[in-house]
């Protein structure tokens, strides 16, 4: 068990009519769960509002998605796996774009983007196109301050995606890496175009105005195939449309088929083997192997084991320490607990859990630094404020 660093409450509450004058007030896990069975939300909106509330087990749960392509019976016999940052690295230095795909509900992929993008701005990378950012019909941010500000707003002005804090950490950390960050999804709907072409009509534009940025797109699962693999009769999907279109071969980055799974069958092989990171495929001279012509790279994602009651890729690496958090000024339960980088105004949590009862001894996970801390129960927010150290 990790020592743990004590939040010292300092009792100043404020009505909850002053919380809503933030966009965006998070719900607790018995109003999803009623929503759901309402009728009133479906699963897939079930999921991101769990995921806002660091309720990773229960996103996952309410929205997963299959292993694809018939990578579940594929053999991978002579096949090594070697940890994946280095290798990507080592191969997006002879590219341009390099697009790495996500699962919506794991914030794990989202971490481990933030890794991989960090250590690509070390090799010239420097432009960071994102799915979830709020644009104009003319592809231009919504939130106009954002880069200026860097990080994002409590709010969809900024984005949808970035309401959870592990996205609103990347954005954030982009921004301080030096990343421009630009939106490229469909605005608008009609016309001869789906989705699909018209989000890589955006990216060529982008780069026809950056012809020579190295750029990084994030995106949501199949957006990332760059084969001709169809998602519909009617349509390709985005990274192939964009390489045909601009004639750039781009580096083509999956992340959920071997990630662990809850609603589905994972794949037999996170069963067999113990990953201590994420990881790719090899070859017997130590190249990246692409299994599947959909994708150049497979990460592998370690099965999920708990520490404080947290996913043990929130701690990433050492670089974020255990909160506990002192519960004597907790009067009524459920609360959900937000930790804001001090100094930022209306902004994203970098870490937000809900305690359900005073018996509920999960963490917050924080790296080093002050904080403001809200406790929301339903009715007034406590404010606490914490150096962590």
């Amino acid at each position: 068990m990790k020592a743990l660093t004590t939040l010292i409450f300092l009792l100043t509450s404020y009505n909850c009519s002053l919380a809503q004058d933030h966009p965006y007030t998070p719900k607790f896990s018995y109003e999803i769960e009623r929503d759901l069975a309402k009728g009133v939300i479906h699963e897939s909106r079930a999921a991101l509002l769990s995921s806002l509330i660091g309720d990773y087990r229960a996103s996952t749960t309410y929205s997963d998605n299959n292993v694809s392509w018939g990578v579940d019976s594929l053999s991978l016999g002579g096949l090594s796996i070697q940890d994946a940052i280095p290798f990507i690295v080592n191969a997006a230095a002879d590219h341009q774009i390099v697009i790495i795909s996500e699962s919506h509900t794991k914030p794990q992929h989202r971490i481990f983007a933030l890794e991989l993008i960090t250590e690509l701005s070390k090799i010239g990378f420097r432009h960071l196109g994102m799915e979830t950012l709020s644009s104009y019909p003319n592809n231009t941010l919504v939130d106009t301050l954002l880069q200026e500000r860097e990080y994002p707003l409590n709010h969809p002005i900024t984005g949808t995606y970035t309401l959870e804090p592990q996205m609103g950490n990347l954005v954030r950390e982009a921004l301080g890496l030096g990343y421009h960050l630009f939106p490229y999804e469909r605005t608008t709907r009609g016309g001869s175009k789906g989705r699909e072409e018209i989000q890589a009509d955006n990216i060529s534009a982008y780069l026809n105005n950056h012809p020579d940025a190295k750029i990084v797109i994030l995106c949501g699962l199949h957006h990332a195939i760059e084969s001709e693999h169809r998602k519909n009769p009617e349509s390709q999907y985005m990274a192939n449309y964009l390489k045909v279109k601009t004639g750039i071969d781009p580096l083509t980055i999956y992340q959920d088929n071997f990630t662990e799974k809850f609603t589905h069958n994972e794949h037999a092989l996170l069963r067999r083997i113990n990953l201590t990171g994420p990881s790719v495929f090899t070859d017997n001279k130590s190249s990246l192997v692409s299994i599947t012509p959909h994708v150049d790279v497979e990460v592998l994602h370690p099965k999920t084991v708990y520490i404080d009651g947290r996913p043990n890729w929130m701690y990433r690496k050492g670089l974020r320490k255990a909160v506990d958090i002192d519960k004597q000024g907790i009067a009524t339960y459920p609360v959900i607990v937000s930790a804001f980088p001090e100094g930022e105004s209306n902004s994203v949590p970098v870490d937000r859990i809900e305690l359900k009862h005073q018996n509920d001894n999960k963490v917050l996970v924080l790296a080093p630094g002050p904080y403001r801390i809200e406790i929301y129960d339903g009715t007034n927010v406590t404010l606490v404020e914490k150096v962590v150290k």
